[in-house]
């Protein structure tokens, strides 16, 4: 049953959501004030004293005398009263104070003020796991590499590490009060976190428990945690009761404490789990303005828990001017932005908020602020500026002593420099954060860093090391009910499967890929995975269906802010019309592809873009054309840049535009020489993808050339995946028709008709005619 409002004059007071109103017209007061009313309210019937007035609003009785005072004289001043006339609040002598107004009045609520509305929703289970998470992998879901050493370390040990033995896990709070209060199941769990987090304890992030809860309920989260806490909050006699019933290997403990305030009975009670438990306490100076500051905050937080994106923003819009102006609520805009794939509008609002904190300010802030700056940098393709701001994240928090706001700066410089090909700078990172993960209890932060060194692993051209361990996170993951990590697990083992020529296990994987709720709240995730599934499809030769998915990015997508996803579409609708013989086309789509952004973001992606129009142009007979794009293509691999590794990938891929141009030239002997480079470093990397790429067209000029048992030797290396993989199918048919075995050829030749799709085969029907 909600708490009836109380009328006086022309003023009307909500108790529940702690707000005064003044002919319809909010009044802005200190929190603390209004408690203070609410408190001589409540107790109109007799005297107030001080001591009693104190610890039911500020939770202790060593208030100063001057901020119970001000208090008082605030209330009076703003209700038409003073200290001469006591119309409305009267002192009594060497005790305290006491309500006086007459006609005061409560009665039924009726309508739940707006506030409290809103933080219902916070309550309700989303149809998705919690997107809070994306905070911890900013940086994680793009094309990465690191260090051999570092790969064989993570290789032994590919699990989390056991929780410390000085570490916690806390449930969302079971909440005793009305429905108004329903933001409390999840604010104060993440308030009762934080504050064991920062007594010392490694404690469980927030979010990674609530995404398990969801998926499983609370009987089934299994997260590590020396210490399990179960939080109560109960609304009893005009007082709040937080109640911590604490779990642990070898004893439990039971925590109570009471105060006129939820928040405050809640930090009360940690404070004695943390010297229970050996602990210092934090200290913490909670005036008027952080105890407001820290309520929207809980909320706010709690909204994104439960992926709530829009309560998040009115809970913030609807807080008093004064807070909407704080720091922290300009650092949840900017996070809200970032979340909701406006990486711009995040950009621009953190690098402000940066800029006008002094080096003074809180440190903690400052750093979380740099971090948010760099992964909008990071997500803009603008790696320099998110280097430099990583690097102010990471100085910082080491100063703040934050090890999980350093923990997450060490994985975002890592991802630059993996992004660059800087393998020792990355692994180097990589394994700091890791290392601070495993000390934080964070299992998502280690699922992370593996996600991470798995995504490296595909860049490193090691697809079949990676796949495991992508399935192992992807397990974790699923466990976790980590939607936003899940996601990025699941488009890059469409990758590996891909370049494995696993492609029906890509096909399998990204079936689902396009469902309407596969947007998780953030429209640029929607269009990675309508790419990867239209990957999927080309290759397996179901053309059309791929292409109308690349139309429909093309058409809806946002020019700006999907750049890199726009980019990769136009180079694949290349490939696809290269591979229905439309070489005009396909040049037009690979020139679209050729972005600053997607060079930047992405190199191999755009070599291989580049590698598309070259191809197309040779094919169309510009072959004076594609010289010239090979020259411009040479310059850029072979000097990639400041700062920027070599790439074996691109330069395999450059050696294979090279063959190609000198068969269109028709200068077979250098053709035969770039392939023979080619298919060595096909060779050394072991890619399934790669060594088809380069052995199908080296088995054709090898043929042309009469040289046949060469042939057969390079077909030997990709015979393999002649089942599976058209381009291999097609190698085998022309070096069985050129060794005269005709049962052979049909057979290969079948198996070229069955994978083709909507693939032309024509020019191989009429090669082995």
């Amino acid at each position: 049953m909600a708490t009836p409002l109380i009328r006086f004059g022309a003023f009307r007071l909500d108790p529940q959501a702690r707000e005064l109103f003044e002919n319809g017209e909010r009044v802005d007061l200190p929190l603390s004030t209004i408690d203070c009313l609410i408190h001589l309210i409540r107790h109109r019937d007799r005297p107030v004293g001080r001591d009693e007035l104190a610890s039911a609003v500020w939770g202790r009785v060593d208030v100063s005398e001057v901020s119970l005072s001000h208090a008082i004289v605030r209330l009076r001043r703003r209700l038409g009263d003073d200290g001469n006339a006591q119309r409305v609040i009267r002192t009594v002598p060497r005790l305290g104070y006491r309500w006086v107004m007459p006609d005061t009045v409560e009665e039924s609520a009726g309508e739940t003020p707006t506030v409290a509305a809103d933080a219902v929703a916070v309550a309700a289970p989303p149809a998705r796991g919690g997107l809070a998470i994306a905070v911890f992998i900013v940086g994680a879901t793009v094309a990465l590499a690191f260090a051999v050493f570092a790969w064989r370390m993570h290789e032994r040990t590919p699990d989390p590490a056991p929780a410390p033995a000085n570490s916690a896990l806390v449930l969302p709070v079971r909440v005793d009060a009305g429905a108004e209060w329903a933001w409390l199941r999840l604010g104060l769990m993440d308030l009762v976190a934080t504050e064991l987090r920062r007594g010392g304890l490694a404690t469980t992030p927030s979010e990674t428990v609530v995404a398990q809860v969801q998926s499983r309920g609370e009987d089934g989260v299994d997260l590590p945690a020396a210490w399990r806490v179960t939080p109560h909050v109960a609304h009893e006699h005009a007082q709040w009761h937080v109640r911590l019933d604490v779990h642990g290997a070898t004893r439990d403990l039971a925590i109570d404490a009471r105060a006129a305030d939820p928040l405050r009975a809640t930090r009360d009670a940690t404070d004695e789990l943390l010297i229970k438990l050996g602990r210092t306490p934090p200290t913490d100076d909670d005036g008027d303005d952080a105890l407001a500051a820290a309520t929207l905050r809980q909320r706010a937080h709690a909204a994104l828990l439960a992926n709530q994106f829009d309560v998040a923003r009115r809970l913030v819009e609807q807080a008093a001017p004064g807070l909407q102006a704080s720091p922290e609520i300009a650092l949840i805009r900017a996070k809200l932005a970032f979340y909701s794939g406006d990486y711009e509008g995040s950009r621009r609002q953190a690098a402000e908020l940066f800029a006008q904190l002094p080096p003074g300010a809180d440190a903690g802030l400052r750093a979380r602020v740099a971090n948010t700056l760099a992964s909008a940098h990071f997500r803009l393709a603008r790696l320099d500026d998110a280097e430099r701001v990583y690097a102010d994240a990471i100085r910082i928090a080491q100063d703040a002593h934050e090890p999980d706001v350093l923990a997450h700066a060490y994985l975002g410089r890592g991802g630059v420099a993996s992004q660059r090909v800087r393998l020792e700078a990355a692994a180097a990172d990589f394994g700091r954060a890791r290392t601070l993960f495993e000390a934080g209890n964070d299992p998502l932060g280690v699922a992370a860093i593996d996600l991470n060194l798995a995504i490296n692993a595909m860049q490193r051209g090691q697809p079949a090391t990676a796949l495991p361990l992508l399935e192992r996170v992807r397990t974790r993951l699923r466990a976790l009910a980590a939607v936003d990590a899940l996601a990025a697990t699941e488009v890059t083992i469409v990758e590996a499967q891909l370049v494995l020529l696993d492609h029906d296990g890509a096909l399998a994987t990204s079936a689902a890929f396009t469902a309407p709720d596969n947007e998780n709240g953030n429209p640029r995730r929607r269009w990675q995975f309508t790419f990867a599934r239209a990957a999927a499809l080309a290759g397996s030769g179901r053309l059309d269906e791929a292409d109308l998915l690349l139309a429909r990015l093309r058409d809806a997508s946002d020019p700006d802010a999907d750049a890199i996803a726009r980019a990769l579409a136009e180079s694949l609708s290349g490939e696809i019309a290269l591979a229905r013989g439309e070489p005009a086309r396909a040049a037009e789509y690979a020139a679209g592809a050729l972005t600053p952004v997607l060079a930047a973001f992405n190199r191999e992606q755009y070599v291989q873009a580049w590698c598309v129009r070259i191809r197309a142009l040779q094919r169309a007979g510009a072959v004076a054309d594609a010289a010239a794009e090979i020259e411009r293509l040479r310059a850029q691999v072979l000097a990639p840049g400041e700062g920027v590794a070599a790439d074996p990938g691109a330069e395999l891929l450059l050696a294979l535009a090279g063959a190609e141009q000198a068969e269109a030239e028709r200068r077979p002997e250098l053709a035969l020489q770039h392939y023979a480079d080619a298919m060595a470093r096909a060779t050394a990397r072991a890619v399934p993808e790669e060594l088809v790429r380069v052995g199908t067209p080296y088995v054709r000029a090898l043929v042309g050339a009469g040289r046949v048992d060469e042939a057969a030797s390079v077909h030997g290396r990709i015979a393999a995946w002649a089942d599976r993989d058209l381009r291999a199918a097609w190698s085998a048919a022309l070096v069985y028709h050129a060794l005269g075995q005709g049962a052979a050829v049909d057979a290969a030749l079948a198996r070229a008709r069955a994978l083709a799709g909507q693939r032309s085969i024509a020019a191989l029907e009429t090669a082995v005619r």
